[in-house]
């Protein structure tokens, strides 16, 4: 059984290596690490993966970050993770969750669709502020796939 712990503060950045398996560049991670709330997720008292998630409003969150950690992948544990995910959004009030992703991150949007997401918008250029190039699936990343769920 999986556990989460919500961490505050400073605290968060010993995690900096889980958030950039997912966002490759820590400065953008900079942007919203001490803002909203960010999780550690544990199997057995030992960390396997990271999330965050930051409110947009009254109505909408967004998931900023989910990382699992490569030795952990591929067993079901980003499913179990999203469940959780909707259920602390939920219990929070919110009726609709967001998640951004790259347009190259094709494994990504088929695991979001899966999940009951549907594409809510494009944000053009959105990878243009990364100072490195990030490519996926041999595409460089240039758009922000926004995909969306109502709760």
């Amino acid at each position: 059984m999986l556990t989460y712990q919500l961490i505050e503060g400073a605290a968060r950045r010993q995690w900096l290596d889980d958030l950039l398996l997912a966002d490759e560049e820590v400065g953008m991670i900079e942007r919203y690490l001490m803002h909203g709330q960010f999780y550690t997720v544990s199997d057995q008292q030992q960390v396997i993966g990271v999330f965050h998630l930051m409110a947009l409003n009254n109505q909408q969150v967004e998931l900023k970050n989910i990382a699992v950690r490569p030795e952990w992948q591929h067993r079901g544990f980003g499913g179990q993770m999203m469940t959780q995910i909707q259920t602390i959004a939920i219990d929070q009030g919110f009726q609709s969750l967001l998640v951004g992703t790259g347009d190259g991150s094709l494994a990504a949007i088929g695991c979001y669709l899966r999940q009951g997401f549907r594409f809510e918008q494009i944000r053009k250029n959105f990878f243009d502020q990364y100072q490195t190039p990030i490519y996926e699936n041999g595409i460089r990343l240039k758009d922000m796939v926004v995909l969306a769920k109502i709760l």
